[in-house]
């Protein structure tokens, strides 16, 4: 993962060097993903052994279909995007990106693709979600997927949230199992969404 991520690092930091100067929102956007990658191979560095690793073939299947599948998006680019296209693509690429960001600053050692258990996280947006980084994601490749504008882009859009719903069951699945203090913190916490505070109280 690290290989990977050092790549889309390098084309972040080209981006973000090819707007200093232009529309805000374009460079903050190449920030954010500057720090996104940085902060996956920062993780990746630090994290320890696994408590714990899911044996699921379709487990780790949707894990690298997930992972890879919001890059496929472009290709189905039809028209120009209108302004109003814009616009919520700006908005949702940065508000998806800049919560991956804390999402993953808070997660931490415990990064990992394929679905492994190291310690129960509940720190930052973990405190009301079990799955922030999961949530994040789909809201950026949205935005992604409204600039493209079209069914395709839609449909993958729609495989995407599927496959990180599925993500998640087996995450927890192997949670569930080998970190005690899971089950406790899944009953207090939503999974993409914050749970109603009838749960959390």
């Amino acid at each position: 993962m690290i290989p990977a991520a050092t790549v889309m690092l390098v084309l972040a930091m080209i981006a973000f060097t090819r707007n200093i100067g232009g529309d805000p929102m374009r460079w903050t956007s190449a920030v954010l993903t500057c720090a996104f990658y940085g902060l996956i191979i920062w993780c990746y560095v630090r994290r320890g052994p696994a408590v714990a690793t899911s044996r699921s073939v379709t487990g780790y299947v949707a894990a690298v279909a997930g992972t890879l599948l919001p890059f496929t998006i472009p290709m189905f680019r039809g028209a120009a995007p209108a302004a109003g296209q814009v616009y919520a693509t700006t908005v949702l690429v940065l508000a998806g990106t800049a919560w991956e960001v804390w999402s993953l600053r808070s997660l931490g050692r415990s990064l990992s693709i394929i679905a492994q258990a190291r310690e129960v996280v509940d720190r930052g947006p973990y405190r009301w979600i079990r799955h922030p980084l999961y949530a994040g994601e789909i809201v950026s490749v949205l935005g992604i997927a409204i600039s493209v504008g079209t069914p395709g882009a839609f449909a993958v859009w729609l495989t995407f949230c599927g496959l990180q719903a599925y993500r998640a069951l087996r995450e927890e699945e192997i949670l569930l199992q080998a970190l005690p203090g899971y089950r406790a913190y899944r009953a207090r916490t939503g999974a993409l969404f914050p749970a109603p505070a009838r749960r959390r109280g």
